[in-house]
């Protein structure tokens, strides 16, 4: 039967560097986009639509794009 190796794991500083490099200019984008849409709310509320957008738009496009272009990087 075949074994299926898992992938390896990043170090936990490379996912810390992973973290800030996708969050910060994603979490910028968001807030500056939402501003006007979402600044008559209350805070909890703001900061729940704010994360409803901001988590699948880290883990499906910012995460995976900064993770990319670190192994080209680290490649060149």
């Amino acid at each position: 039967m075949k074994q299926h190796n898992p992938p390896p794991q990043d170090s936990a500083a490379r996912r810390i560097l992973v973290g800030y490099l996708g969050l910060y200019p994603t979490l910028l984008l968001v807030l500056t986009l939402l501003g006007p849409v979402t600044h008559h709310l209350s805070f909890p509320l703001m900061v729940l639509v704010e994360v409803a957008v901001l988590v699948p738009v880290t883990q499906l496009v910012s995460f995976p794009l900064i993770r990319w272009l670190l192994s080209r990087l680290e490649r060149a």
